[in-house]
């Protein structure tokens, strides 16, 4: 099974409620970037799951309107969730490739855990990575690539 983790474009400074940060103009391109970078592999996901904070939600509206897909919000996603809830989510999914947009630290974490990579490996804004495994616990999947955008 392969899961796509990609993390929400660059969003505005904090002024307010974090859970209401939009995304900047350069968040916006950085999400277009990597989608048309990683088209082919993109193309290829049959659900996608969000964070509910506007950020994700706006990077996640991106990547589904290119594939023309819904969004689920899941508010499991959000940065400061404890991953195993997200193992045990996953391990109840029913369509995979799945796409998760998601926040840090839980997209680092994620793939860290899952890769067994002991923190080798940080997606910064609209870093998108693919994992492969056939169970989704920690140190049994393999990164396939991770993808960041251009500077």
């Amino acid at each position: 099974m392969q899961l796509l983790i990609l993390r929400h474009g660059e969003a505005e400074p904090m002024v307010g409620e974090d859970s209401e940060r939009q995304l900047t103009d350069r968040g916006r391109a950085q999400v277009a970037w990597i989608c048309d970078r990683r088209a082919d592999e993109l193309a290829q996901v049959r659900a996608i799951w969000a964070s509910p904070f506007v950020r994700t939600q706006q990077t996640a509206q991106i990547v589904a309107g290119r594939l023309r897909q819904r969004v689920d919000t899941q508010p499991i996603l959000v940065g400061d969730t404890d991953p195993q809830e997200v193992l045990d989510a996953l391990g109840r999914a029913a369509h995979f490739p799945l796409l998760l947009v998601t926040h840090n630290p839980l997209a680092s974490i994620l793939v860290n855990d899952l890769c067994g990579s002991a923190g080798a490996h940080s997606l910064g804004t609209a870093s998108l990575a693919c994992l492969e495994s056939e169970v989704w616990a920690d140190g049994c999947a393999e990164l396939s690539w991770l993808q960041h955008p251009e500077a």
